[in-house]
């Protein structure tokens, strides 16, 4: 069956995630019956995920589930796994633990038109508030554009995959792909689909996704995850991403597309309780993609601007020094954002 779009999403011990995932996909207004939705499991250990998988497997003819034989750690494999097997005209890449509105695909089947890429907005859901995200594009309701040279501010807006709906011949024939063993694999896609696509056009007023905000002990998102194996993982892809704008020869947008990423990254660290021995290897490490696309992100207000400044000056064991002080600086601001939270939430 020809279906209008394929929903592809990598799972790993996702358990309740994927009802509450799937059912926002089988009342979808654009019609279930036009939607194929493809999980592709990281073998997972958890019993109840597995069955759950293989209900759905057994249950709908246009839900399929791929079992892969062994762990491979990040999303990109699963994704790539379904791409391969997508029969929709189009295609889009959920998370397991998030859902999409009603109307979703059927605003964004109806409005890409002839573009190859059709982004959305997306809404951010904490435990206790649901927050719309607000791009730099502010009360502009739709941008279009023929190619990314027409406005490069696109570069600049989340790499959120799960907002973006793709023509699956145009990632075929422009071999996009996601990468695999390590992060950003979404960075890379969303980057590469925008310097490559032929007609771009965000939805900024229409909120198509509900992404869950986790990052509680016990309960976090892969992005929220600070260890040294998911904070190297993320470096790994962005010289992924240098890598793919010296082959495209697009190095002139590498600023417009490190802004954000680069000082978040170093706010992960930051919050990352490393020892200092693993924060200098990945400072050392990080040298050479600060040195070529870092740009200051005033979201952070200056607050990493030494930080950085020890990194290109390859003082390394400053670098440590100074994160610490930021530590403990952005636990007593996290502590104070957490608190004014608490206070509204219990005065309603």
């Amino acid at each position: 069956m020809n279906y209008k779009i394929s929903v592809i999403v990598a799972t790993y011990n996702s358990g309740d995630f994927l009802n509450e995932f799937l059912d926002s996909i089988k009342s979808q207004s654009l019609g279930f019956e036009d939607i194929e939705v493809i999980f592709v499991d990281d073998a997972s250990t958890d019993d109840y995920t597995l069955d759950l998988l293989n209900n759905f497997n057994e249950s709908y003819p246009n839900v399929s589930v791929i079992f892969l034989d062994e762990n491979s750690g990040f999303p990109g494999t699963g994704r790539n796994r379904g791409l391969d097997l997508a029969g929709g005209e189009y295609v889009i890449f959920a998370d397991h633990d998030d859902s999409y509105v009603e109307n979703a695909f059927e605003v964004m089947y109806d409005k890409i038109n002839e573009n190859d890429m059709l982004i959305s907005n997306f809404n951010q859901v904490f435990d206790d508030k649901v927050v719309k995200f607000k791009s730099l594009y502010k009360d502009t309701p739709t941008v279009c554009v023929k190619n990314i040279n027409e406005d490069r501010n696109l570069l600049r807006i989340p790499a959120a995959i799960w907002t973006r709906l793709f023509r699956k011949d145009f990632l075929v024939e422009n071999n996009i792909r996601f990468l695999e063993g390590m992060l950003c694999e979404d960075v890379y896609v969303a980057t590469l689909g925008c310097l490559k696509a032929e007609g771009i056009i965000y939805l900024n007023d229409f909120y198509s996704y509900n992404y869950k905000i986790r990052d509680s002990e016990g309960n976090r998102s892969t992005i929220h995850i600070r260890n040294r194996k998911y904070i190297e993982a993320m470096l790994d892809g962005y010289y992924e991403i240098a890598k793919m704008l010296e082959k495209e020869n697009k190095t002139g947008y590498g600023k417009e597309i490190f802004r954000q990423h680069l000082t978040s990254w170093l706010y992960t660290i930051v919050l990352s309780k490393l020892d200092p021995n693993d924060k200098k290897e990945l400072f050392e490490k990080s040298y050479d993609i600060f040195k070529m696309y870092y740009t200051q992100d005033l979201y952070f207000k200056k607050r990493y601007n030494n930080l950085v400044d020890n990194i290109l000056s390859k003082d390394f064991d400053k670098a440590v020094v100074e994160a610490n002080k930021l530590e403990k600086t952005q636990e007593n601001m996290n502590d104070r954002s957490f608190l004014s939270r608490l206070k509204r939430k219990l005065g309603r």
